[in-house]
């Protein structure tokens, strides 16, 4: 489709009315070009540490085309009837694969039994789900006197592209006792499809399980060690050197200490001097520095003169997050009780209150806490060394997206700039397991390019990006590159035109010159700064079809007060249906709130 006529027009006039003289507009040419959506953004191979430094400027933006509710019902194919305390999914883990696509572990209602997994190749429809474990009848004391259960997944890729997966199983009659647990692992080679035998390893009762693939190839599997008649836990390792065929004898890594076990029915209440302590669901990963592990543990926590701990009617608790940085990819081996030490000295203990920690980072240096604060899944960003957060304080700094409530939230970082993120929702408002993948909108490096202002995008070498979404669909993609004279932007937008009044802003700004403001839509430029810009508009469709539009512009340089090896503040919004949809975290008033645009 060629441009519109009227908007030439209309464009030129406002120009001239500004009193200065127009850049050239050159013909548009005729047809509708590709529309690049997001999921095309991103591609260049990611610089480690390449961001290090603006970290915790960057933010991360929701791509609600890619949000959805599965139903319970689809996640628990074949359970049965009897299953009554299994009637939610819940304890998702999400893991991208190198052929792109995406695997989701889960087990079925608070306390697990049976274990699932499903796969889907563009985040939005998954597979009819596989159940990988059940429960199953064992002897233990006598003939058939319990029942093995399953619960909470994790897994990893492997160099070859194996998926190890790793569960927690316990006795359920003998937990108490510390009688019949352990890890169960089970290995595909196909990408989730078929999975081999399960080698189980016991370490007694635990939770909460989480692979971590080191550099050299070796494999930590950690998890809630269990003591479960005093109430202690703690965080236990075990170690793989040959792809998680074999594994090591347990030890303990973390373990905050709480106080000394009271014995109920002693002389006077006299303490025994048993120590108890916590630390558990740990998630770890391994810093970009290649040799430091960050851990972000919950505590389990109860007063500090506790009455009989293994009285479920008296004792109450509640859970608080601490972070812990390890300096080594080898652990000190705290399985003796009798020297009370409690791991890394480099920790921040009990920093917030909440529980179901999660940690991802991204190559660029970004590091993403993950936890839930009064059952709303909530995200945060720190530097590369994880000591730094969005926010003066630990309670400021926090994302929500997620609108139902629950618990044992997850993320998964891939293809560098995108966040996975899951928890399951049993409240009213929401029902089943909610999914949603985040870009992370961080300064953005702008390469020297040779753009022709045609409305037409395909030329363009770099796809790193910012990114801007609605709840509606509409979104879009905003790309910059310079030469000598011009700094240039592609404005990729999904817009089916419905609504006249939709546009994207987009503003920037340098040191103490005025801020730069131009707005585009479907008909092209709809107002600027200044007469020099260029824009050409050309109508556009993704690859699947879907609608929308190319806008090109050019900006003199010297309009902006910028050179070569400068930054740019840059602030955008999309006005969808009246309501504007900025940057996260940006601020319209305070420019060092903004993103960034470096002129490399």
């Amino acid at each position: 489709m060629a441009k519109n006529p009227f908007a030439i027009a209309l464009s030129l006039a406002l120009i001239a009315a500004c009193g200065e003289k127009p850049a050239p507009v050159p013909p548009a040419p005729e047809g509708d070009v590709m529309l690049h959506t997001v999921m095309d953004m991103a591609k260049e191979p990611p610089v480690l540490n390449s961001h290090a430094g603006d970290e915790l400027c960057s933010a991360l933006q929701p791509v609600y085309r890619c949000f959805s509710v599965i139903p319970h019902g689809f996640l628990l194919k074949d359970l049965p009837e009897s299953a009554t305390d299994q009637k939610f999914s819940c304890y998702p883990r999400i893991k991208s694969l190198p052929d792109g696509n995406f695997i989701m572990f889960y087990h079925g209602g608070e306390f697990g039994s049976r274990v699932w997994c499903t796969l889907s190749s563009d985040f939005k429809k998954w597979s009819t789900p596989q159940m990988l474990y059940a429960p199953k009848t064992v002897s233990i004391d006598k003939p058939d006197d319990d029942v093995i259960r399953y619960v909470n997944p994790d897994a990893v890729v492997l160099p070859d592209g194996e998926i190890l997966l790793v569960v927690s199983y316990r006795a359920a009659g003998h937990y108490r006792q510390g009688i019949g647990g352990g890890l169960s692992f089970r290995r595909s080679k196909d990408g989730g499809n078929t999975w081999g035998k399960a080698y189980d390893v016991p370490v007694g009762s635990n939770w909460e399980p989480y692979l971590l693939l080191l550099p050299d190839g070796t494999l930590h599997c950690y998890f809630t060690d269990a003591i479960p008649m005093t109430r202690n836990s703690g965080t236990g390792l075990i170690i793989s050197r040959d792809g998680g065929k074999t594994w090591s004898a347990k030890t303990r890594v973390c373990q905050q200490y709480k106080y000394d076990y009271f014995t109920p029915g002693l002389e006077n209440q006299q303490y025994n001097g048993q120590k108890i302590y916590t630390d558990q669901m740990p998630c770890f990963r391994v810093l970009n520095d290649g040799k430091t592990i960050a851990g972000w543990l919950e505590a389990r926590l109860e007063k500090p003169v506790p009455e009989d701990c293994a009285n479920s009617d008296t004792y109450k608790s509640y859970c608080m997050m601490s972070l812990v940085r390890n300096p080594s990819l080898e652990w000190e081996d705290l399985t003796s009780y009798e020297v009370e030490r409690t791991g890394p000295a480099d920790r921040e203990t009990n920093v917030l209150r909440g529980a179901a920690g999660y940690i991802s980072t991204f190559p660029s240096g970004e590091v993403v806490l993950s936890f839930n604060i009064s059952n709303r899944f909530s995200l945060k960003i720190g530097n590369a060394a994880a000591t730094a957060w969005r926010g003066e304080r630990w309670t400021d700094g926090w994302m929500q997206f997620f609108d139902g409530k629950g618990y044992w939230g997850s993320t998964e970082a891939f293809g560098g700039n995108f966040l996975a993120i899951a928890m399951h929702s049993t409240s009213e408002e929401v029902n089943g397991m909610q999914l949603g993948l985040l870009y992370l909108n961080h300064r953005l490096d702008a390469q020297r390019e040779s753009i022709l202002v045609d409305g037409d995008a395909a030329e363009w070498i770099s796809t790193r990006a910012f990114y801007l979404g609605a709840k509606n669909g509409n979104d879009a993609v905003i790309r910059a590159a310079y030469d000598d004279a011009n700094l240039y932007l592609a404005v990729e937008c999904r817009d089916d035109g419905s609504n006249p009044s939709d546009l994207v802003e987009v503003l920037l700004k340098a040191g103490e010159a005025a801020t730069f403001n131009v707005k585009v839509n479907a008909k092209g430029l709809y107002s600027s700064s200044s007469p020099a810009v260029t824009c050409v508009a050309r109508s556009a469709k993704t690859a699947e079809g879907e609608p929308g539009y190319v806008c090109e512009l050019s900006i003199p340089l010297s309009a902006l007060g910028v050179s070569a090896g400068n930054t740019l503040f840059c602030y955008a919004d999309m006005v969808v249906s009246g309501a504007r949809i900025p940057f996260t975290f940006a601020d319209l008033s305070v420019p060092a709130t903004w993103q960034r645009i470096q002129l490399r």
